[in-house]
Parts: structure tokens; sequence; C-alpha cells
């Protein structure tokens, strides 16, 4: 099954409903990015879990970020930067370290959940 066959458009937006198997790795709502294998989820990585708050908030986003890419860089698979919410995997976008736009909009969802801490 691929990724692109599994997006459904709702009213407010196009997501991905997880299986009862994919639930179990579901850690709650805000952007993640999803790793698929054969169609299936089987990671989310959480840039936000892997720094520390601190009042340097410039200096907290660069981090994630950074973080992010590394994790992107070195994932197997299809990734997917979506929006988690109530079980669904909302404004899916594949992302790859070569596509600048899926970048961009990894960095502004970054600096705005850290702007929002």
């Amino acid at each position: 099954m691929s990724i692109q066959s599994r997006i459904k458009q709702e009213k407010a937006c196009s997501v991905i409903q997880l299986t009862e198997v994919e639930k179990d790795l579901y850690t709650g709502c805000g952007w993640k990015l999803a790793r698929f294998e054969n169609g299936a989820l089987v990671a989310l990585f959480d840039p936000l879990d892997t720094v520390e708050y601190r009042e340097d908030m410039q200096g907290m986003a660069d981090e994630a970020l950074q973080n992010a890419t590394a994790w992107l860089a070195n994932a197997e698979g299809e990734v997917w930067l979506v929006m988690c919410s109530c079980y669904e995997l909302c404004e899916p976008r594949r992302i790859t370290l070569t596509d600048v736009g899926a970048l961009a909009k990894l960095a502004r969802a970054i600096g705005e959940a850290v702007r929002d801490v």
C-alpha cells in the first residue's frame, strides 16, 4: 500500500487515519516527522522532544531543526511532515532533504512550535 493511497481529503484538510497498530506509536498532537515502510507507519519523530527549554528560543529552534534534518537524513523508507491530531496525521507532506519547500515548512512549523512553548 502506498502512503499516497492512504491520504483522504476531509472537510478541513487531508488526513491519514492511523490503524490500530499504528496508534501505539502516537504520542500526542503537534508537527512531527512520520516514517513509513511499505505504506505502514513505523516511527514518529518530534523535533521539540530533542531540545530542552531555554530562554534562547532561536537557539532552541535551530537545534530542533538540526536534529530533525539529521533524523531525516538517516531515516529509511518514506518520511512525511504531519500534524498529529486525534490519532490522525493531518496535512501530510512528503519531505526529503532535497525538497526546499518541505524543509521550509518544517522550519516554520518548528519555529512556531518553539514560539508557543
